[in-house]
């Protein structure tokens, strides 16, 4: 394991590898999506920059970069493609030779062991809600790790959970496509807590020495106008998209208050079992991934439904913001500067994140395991992309990531937001975010970047850091 600060750059199966029915791998959740009539733009990652094909190649772009870590993640249904447990081997020969070409370009592997894409039979059963998906999960762990090992020096057990959650069940554009339930949303949340931890009782099993973690995506909570109901408000969003998972994860237990505040919403906790949660105290996690995009600025409630809104469509022409009925609502102020997305631009938030989370969890490394800026790059009659505006963007993040780092939080390693281009979920492909273009329409060339030779120099430049 690297005690060197780690610079890397991540992805994840369904939005890179393709080959989604290829070598016995069975359907996720986004499969059976992606090729369903709910999935209206009719784009789907069935090929997307076809990694799986592509992966020394692009392995080797990382290396060449300087890059000595990448994050990915493990397609839980290219291991167990159906119900029966059956182990698909060519599977696992796959990611065998993903770290072998990891392994030749000093490249650490940081493994996520679901990033969204739940097998379709999961699914089918109800997702994350389904009351078997614990026993399922810690299973298929087991056989991660069991197969693995130590040649994957940090695990992570779920990617962006209250994201995730969010997305599943209110603002309803990831399958199962619910909206504005906070019941299933809670519910999902705490589903992902129990999974974390029979993952981790499973890895503890093994004696590795290897790491384990969780990547949470939420940033900072922040309030314009400093008073009593309006630091609630904020206490309500940690609550919302952080504590309600990170506060089990790393603490290993739920606040008192929270626990308070979910029942005063009028949520029926029978969800909640004694013997879950109990397993909170033992299994918690190494380390924190944590994702950096943009801040939470809130006030409290004034009126309205609970609602969540995002921008699908890059038009640029509404903002994400939420509505938590009776906790808190979305700020705003002329100040603040969104992408075609509707999301904030807002550096300084990777460092109030970094700070808070040190403040409430000490001293667990962190890792930001992801940070990128999505645009609708211009290539120019060779295919290169002078992202400049991507450039400036990561510079001013990871300059405030270092200001943390000097000032004693314990951050470990950056993680660009993403290799190469990919699919962007139902944004598709014109949202780009990769350090390297994929050109979709001329054999998937790959063509880095301006953004790839700045992080090069900088990982040169940042070497003894």
């Amino acid at each position: 394991m690297s005690e060197k600060f780690l610079w890397g750059s991540a992805t994840a199966a369904y939005q890179c590898e393709g080959a989604w029915n290829e070598d016995g791998k069975g359907a996720s959740i986004w499969d059976e999506f992606c090729h369903s009539a709910a999935n209206t733009t009719k784009i789907t990652g069935d090929v997307s920059c076809d990694f799986y094909h592509h992966y020394k190649e692009d392995i080797k772009m990382m290396g060449d970069c300087g890059q000595n870590t990448y994050r990915f993640s493990i397609s839980w249904s290219r291991i167990l493609p159906k119900e029966d447990r059956v182990v698909n081997q060519k599977g696992l020969e796959f990611y065998d030779k993903v770290l072998d070409e990891c392994e030749k370009y000093g490249i650490v592997p940081n493994v996520t062991l679901i990033h969204y894409d739940l097998p379709d039979y999961i699914g089918a059963k109800g997702g994350w809600l389904y009351e078997g998906i614990s026993d399922e999960f810690a299973y298929y762990a087991k056989v991660v790790f069991e197969h693995f090992k130590d040649r994957i020096p940090f695990y992570a057990t779920i990617n962006e959970p209250t994201f995730n959650a969010s997305c599943c069940y209110l603002t309803g554009n990831y399958p199962p496509n619910v909206q504005n339930s906070l019941q299933d949303y809670f519910h999902c949340i705490y589903n992902m807590a129990v999974c974390n931890a029979k993952a981790i009782r499973e890895f503890r099993k093994l004696n590795l020495k290897a790491k384990i973690g969780l990547v949470h995506s939420s940033c900072s909570y922040d309030i314009f106008v400093d008073n009593e109901e309006y630091r609630k408000a904020a206490k309500y969003g940690e609550y919302f998209s952080t504590e309600c998972m990170l506060d089990p994860a790393i603490l290993g237990k739920y606040e008192d208050n929270f626990i308070i505040a979910l029942t005063k919403l009028g949520l029926d906790l029978s969800y909640m079992h004694e013997e879950e949660i109990a397993l909170f105290k033992d299994n918690t996690i190494d380390f924190l991934g944590q994702n950096a995009y943009c801040r939470n600025v809130v006030k409290p409630y004034t009126t309205g439904e609970t609602y969540v809104q995002v921008n699908n469509s890059g038009s640029g022409d509404k903002k994400e913001s939420k509505i938590i009925k009776g906790w808190f609502e979305s700020d705003f102020n002329d100040s603040m500067i969104f992408n075609k997305w509707g999301r904030e631009i807002y550096p300084k938030t990777i460092y109030d994140t970094l700070i808070k989370r040190r403040e409430r969890y000490g001293n667990i490394p962190i890792y930001i395991t992801e940070c990128g800026h999505g645009a609708y790059d211009i290539a120019d009659e060779n295919g290169y992309v002078e992202d400049d505006d991507r450039i400036e963007f990561l510079s001013s993040y990871i300059n405030y990531m270092l200001k943390a780092k000097e000032e004693g939080v314990n951050v470990l390693g950056f993680y660009v937001w993403s290799t190469m281009d990919l699919y962007s979920w139902i944004n598709g492909y014109k949202k780009r975010y990769g350090l390297v273009r994929v050109d979709y329409d001329n054999g998937l060339k790959r063509i880095p970047k301006k953004s790839y030779y700045w992080y090069k120099d900088l990982i040169k430049d940042k070497k003894d850091i």
